[in-house]
Order: C-alpha cells, then structure tokens, then sequence
C-alpha cells in the first residue's frame, strides 16, 4: 500500500519531545518499507495537506502529529481533516481525540465513570499537598519537582505563575506519593485490546518526602541525570494490583472509544490504590520508546506493531 506518514508542522518549535515525533516518523516509515509498502513523510500543513494528498493518494495515512500551531489540543484538526477526505489513518478516532485534548475535562468524565482520579483543588483537604500540570501539553513541558506545593493557595499561585512563564492553561490536583506505572494497549479488533506488560518507573534518586515527578528533564534530557535516576523496568506480577491497573486501563479504553493503540498513566498510593494520572492517545512508538518497550516484553516487534496497526486502521 501507498501509505503517507503524517507528522507535525515544521514549523512546531524544536525541543527534544518535538524532535522525537521526526524520528519516530523515519522509523516508522523503515517499518513499512520491511513490510513492503511505499512511505512518504509528510507534516500536517493546511496550505500543502491537500495538494499531497492529491500526489500520493495514498491508501492509508499513519497518524503521527502531535502538535499543531493551535495548539495540543488541537491535534484532532488532522484527523478531522482526513476524516472530510474520506482517508483511513491510524490510532484513534477524532471524536476520541478530541476528548482527550483537556485534561481536565479527562479527569471529570472518568470521575463520573466511576473510575479513580486524584482528588482535586476544591476536594483535598487543606494541608494536602498539590500537583500543578498543564492542561493540554502532552510531554510533562513545565513540570519539575517544584510544581508540587503543600495547600490550596499555594497551588493556586503555582497556577498563575506556571501560565504567567509558560502560557496555556494549568489545573492542580492532590500529588499522590507513591509508585508509577504505565499500561500500553494495542487494539485486537472486535475482541478488544491486547495489555501489554505493565512498566513501573523507578525512582532511583528519591530521598524522604522529596515528590517523585517524572517531569520533562526524566522524560526528554537524555543526557541529564533525572533521566538516568528514572529507568523504567518489567517487574514480576503483582496481584491484585496487576490485574486491577489492567482492568481499570479497558475501561479507559471503553470509556473513551479508543482505538489502534494506547497508554494509561498510574500512580498507586502507599495503601496500593491504584489513580489514573493519563491517558495517551497514539504515544510514541520510537524503537527507545515505552510503548515498544512494552510490545517487545511480550514479543513483539516495532515492524509487527506498525503492521497490526495498519490492519486495524484499514479494517
């Protein structure tokens, strides 16, 4: 098949989680190359979109923007794009997408689902402690240790000044101390999704009461010692708490209508109550990645992800 890779504007600015999205695009498209289909890598301009459309008439587009000058929550104006062309693309829908875009709005519907949020602003108690996070970026930008404050006011202060230096719009919710784990999901059509092997991330640095934060030097700086101290690894099944963050990461999927593939967030307290920090429409699917890490744990390859992706789609 003729298969366009689409990827976020060039004109995103550059940092490490943007560049990512570039490389993500060149191996996914050496993916479809194994599989015998033609790529062609493309950014999502509204000016050339149409006219690339028309050339390569493609047969199907692999969704890979992440980003565009609207905004993050603004991804779904690709999809809504292709959905107008009438082209099948990868991962999930623009209704679904579109959901997703707030993170606020994310908590509230999965709170009316009945399924476990962190408590918010108004609904912690006065001495608890916060955590200030954007309410639309995707790659923890803005986000360090320091953006967790103890009480309601200093939350709220935190708040203005993250948009003051940063822009966008930011919410607070209560920190919960405790462990992390990310649940990836891989689409198997009318039976559902595949859960893939639970990651934990470590905090190797952690001292006391100091917050565990996998913010943007954990996530993105390579080179800096905040990503060596938080290593992600496979650990043993626990049970119950195993197959609680497998059952509650369905429900998000359900909830949601999600499709292609995905990934839930966690934080789980010190009385192991496990809390959905996030859910992740089409995360990254770089060969480093955590996706992939967790495909290749039950033995599966970024080839074989990327072809059951493309059936999935063109089915």
């Amino acid at each position: 098949m003729r298969v366009l890779v689409l990827t976020s504007p060039e004109s995103i600015e550059a940092r490490p989680d943007t560049d990512d999205t570039r490389i993500q695009a060149e191996e996914i498209a050496a993916c479809l190359r194994t599989l015998g289909h033609e790529p062609a890598i493309i950014p999502f301009e509204q000016t050339g979109i149409a006219a690339a459309l028309d050339g390569i008439d493609p047969h199907l587009v692999f969704n890979l923007v992440e980003d565009v000058p609207e905004g993050p929550d603004q991804i779904w104006r690709a999809t809504q794009y292709l959905d107008e062309r009438g082209v099948d693309f990868t991962g999930a829908s623009t209704q679904a997408l579109r959901r997703l875009g707030n993170k606020p709005l994310v908590k509230a519907r999965l709170r009316d689902a009945g399924l476990p949020v962190a408590p918010g602003l108004g609904e912690a108690p006065p001495d608890a402690r916060f955590i200030v996070k954007s309410a639309t970026e995707h790659a923890s930008l803005g986000l360090t240790a320091d953006n967790v404050v103890t009480g309601p006011g200093a939350a709220v202060l935190k708040i203005a000044d993250r948009e003051h230096a940063i822009g966008g719009e930011w919410f607070a919710e209560a920190y919960i101390d405790g462990r992390e784990f990310n649940v990836a999901l891989l689409d198997n059509g009318p039976t559902g999704p595949i859960v893939l092997p639970i990651a934990e991330i470590v905090f190797a640095d952690h001292v006391g009461d100091a917050p565990r934060i996998l913010g943007y030097a954990e996530k993105w700086e390579a080179q800096s010692r905040a990503y060596a101290a938080t290593p992600r690894r496979f650990p043993p099944r626990e049970e119950p708490l195993f197959s609680a963050l497998e059952q509650l990461s369905r429900a998000c999927w359900d909830t949601f209508a999600l499709t292609g593939y995905a990934r839930v967030d966690f934080r789980v307290d010190r009385d192991g109550r496990p809390f959905i920090l996030e859910i992740n429409a089409n995360p990254c699917l770089a060969a480093d990645a955590g996706f992939c890490a967790a495909a290749a744990e039950r033995g599966f390859s970024q080839a074989e992800i990327v072809a059951r992706l493309i059936d999935v789609a063109h089915a």
